[in-house]
């Protein structure tokens, strides 16, 4: 009921513009100058959307053991069901084939999308990167990023522009909203500093759409993290929940949903190491923190996370298994050191170098932008709440404290939900983000879903089904709310 009222009142207080959305003067975000109304078309895929999640609760209200199968074809659902919420939303927005793409484009929206035109090969954006750090002349998220999302957007544009096809359905969508490609490409010019043809300012435009969809694998590694932590009952309403949060569905195109998946995925696989003591998961997890290292430095603190949750663990096994667990740690260590070393010797690229360096270089940006360390510590935790939507976050907030209270958990959910609480207070002192937490957290939402996941696993027969779906419910609902009233990504 709390959650409820909370989401009520924040959606009626968002809809007023009465709601606080950041630090006047220095950040906040932007408000559409015209609300976009829920359309019919909407609404039916919203529908169908819920309908799906109401259908995977009502087949979890059975005390039943889960088959592989059946968990697979679930998973498949709860997928399908996010995409098609982040469809109908897209959809619903008239301007976002041309928005989508200019946020694309811009230097100031990612920077990315220009930095990839200018690459003859993969291999240019590593040498590139190793002396860009630097650099004032490029795009602020550019010179903070590794070179990951770069090379994600060089193969997308390489891979869509070799689609038979793909110009004239793109210009057919362009002329139905009353756009020609000559005036997307005229003020696509106007925001970026990369060389823009009218074939890449046409390419944009489905590539905001596939950013937009592939946010919606994070019910992936939601549903794993929450199997290997809990069960797959609970995996699986964990799965529901990550894939319908106002953050996910909302803040798009964007590179974070795709960031959320890679850095859940690598954490996935670390708990998968961890509970099971074998040496090729270890070494699996090591190529996996490897990428997600490659996609965004801000991930590294999942590294603290993972510590924290092995803890525990470690401390419950019996000698001979931690010898096992210490060599495969050993062996994820050497891979991970090895595939770095090769990246900078052959390609120049070095993570002991770059990552300290765009660090730097993000500390001088926020205090160029003058946002000050005190008002943001309240509003980051504030921001990254509120776009966790009110009725999830309220609901997590009940689990942890009854879980850690009851200490009802086992050793690995307790390391994992201490451990969030714990690198959520270092990320909050330490100032390193200061607005725009909403979307640049959303990895760690799922996470801070999993106690009212497993809360929700614990109810029997028509309690799961019918607070569940509200629940989800409640954070769709919040969802169109803020997908209404808000700008998800501005190009200017």
């Amino acid at each position: 009921m709390i959650g409820a009222g909370a989401t009520g009142v924040a959606a009626v207080l968002l809809w007023l513009d009465w709601l606080p959305l950041g630090v006047p003067g220095q950040w906040e975000w932007l408000r559409r100058p015209v609300t976009v109304i829920a359309s019919p078309e909407l609404m039916m895929v919203l529908g169908v959307a819920l309908g799906a999640s109401v259908f995977v609760l009502a087949i979890l209200r059975s005390d039943g053991q889960l088959t592989r199968a059946v968990t697979i074809l679930l998973v498949a659902l709860i997928f399908m069901a996010s995409m098609l919420t982040g469809v109908g939303l897209a959809g619903s927005d008239p301007g976002f084939w041309v928005s989508g793409a200019l946020g694309v484009i811009s230097d100031s929206a990612m920077g990315y999308y220009g930095q990839a035109l200018l690459l003859s090969g993969v291999s240019d954006a590593f040498f590139y990167h190793s002396a860009r750090v630097n650099s004032s002349r490029l795009p602020d998220r550019v010179r903070t990023h590794p070179p990951g999302p770069i090379i994600f957007f060089y193969l997308l544009h390489q891979s869509l522009e070799r689609v038979p096809g793909m110009l004239e359905w793109i210009e057919t969508v362009l002329g139905q909203r009353g756009i020609t490609p000559a005036e997307l490409h005229r003020v696509a010019s106007a925001i970026t500093q990369a060389p823009l043809s009218r074939q890449d300012a046409e390419i944009a435009v489905p590539i905001a759409f596939i950013l937009s969809l592939l946010g919606a694998l994070v019910v992936l590694p939601a549903y794993g993290i929450g199997a290997v932590a809990f069960d797959r009952r609970t995996g699986l309403i964990a799965a529901l929940l990550a894939g319908t949060m106002p953050s996910l569905l909302h803040f798009a195109p964007s590179i974070d949903g795709i960031g959320a998946v890679l850095a859940l995925t690598y954490l996935w696989l670390w708990m998968i190491a961890v509970r099971r003591a074998e040496v090729w998961l270890y070494i699996l997890a090591a190529l996996g923190a490897t990428v997600m290292l490659l996609w965004s430095f801000g991930y590294a603190i999942l590294l603290v996370l993972a510590v924290i949750v092995a803890i525990p663990v470690w401390g419950q096994v019996y000698p001979d298994e931690i010898s096992r667990h210490l060599r495969g740690v050993a062996w994820g260590f050497v891979v991970f050191a090895a595939v770095h070393q090769l990246l900078s010797s052959g390609l120049e690229y070095n993570i002991l170098v770059a990552l300290p360096a765009s660090v730097a270089v993000h500390r001088q940006i926020l205090a160029a932008a003058g946002r000050s360390y005190w008002p943001w510590l309240v509003m980051n935790l504030y921001d990254y709440l509120l776009f966790m939507g009110p009725a999830l976050a309220v609901t997590s907030a009940v689990a942890i404290c009854m879980g850690l209270k009851q200490q009802r958990w086992p050793a690995l959910p307790q390391g994992l939900v201490v451990g969030l609480l714990v690198i959520v207070a270092l990320l909050l002192l330490s100032g390193s983000t200061r607005g725009e937490v909403g979307r640049i957290w959303v990895f760690l939402m799922p996470l801070a879903a999993l106690p009212a996941a497993d809360y929700l696993a614990g109810l029997s027969g028509s309690e799961l089904v019918w607070l569940g779906g509200a629940l989800i419910a409640l954070q769709v609902c919040f969802a169109i709310v803020v997908h209404a009233t808000l700008i998800g990504v501005y190009p200017f």
